[in-house]
């Protein structure tokens, strides 16, 4: 996993930190080489990306440090359009993936 934490105020380290717990929590595995934990220069967000999942979670710039502060986020690889929903939508990371997964079969129809 790739953190740099010099790139980041205490703000989105406090972040950074939570979304690495909340994927612990929902058992995800972070620990390949394309993981990322990072703030997008573009948006202020702090995310996760793993290479291993077809979404990602984010945090907004103001947000809670708690479930309702953390985004499921999907992005169709072939127009760029984003989808998104709140983790408290979900139960688990099976529900996750099954939700990406139906994102992406719809995209191709």
């Amino acid at each position: 996993m790739e953190i740099d934490f010099r790139k980041m105020n205490d703000w989105e380290i406090e972040k950074a930190t939570f979304l690495m717990f909340t994927a612990r929590h929902l058992k995800m595995d972070v620990n390949s080489p394309g993981s990322i934990v990072s703030v997008n220069q573009n948006s202020g967000y702090t995310y996760l990306w793993c290479e291993d999942y077809s979404f990602t979670l984010f945090m907004p710039i103001n947000c809670e440090l708690n479930k309702t502060g953390v985004y499921v986020l999907w992005t169709n690889s072939e127009t760029g359009e984003e989808t998104e929903e709140c983790l408290t939508e979900f139960n688990n990371l099976k529900d996750i993936e099954n939700w990406a997964n139906e994102l992406e079969l719809t995209s191709k129809n």
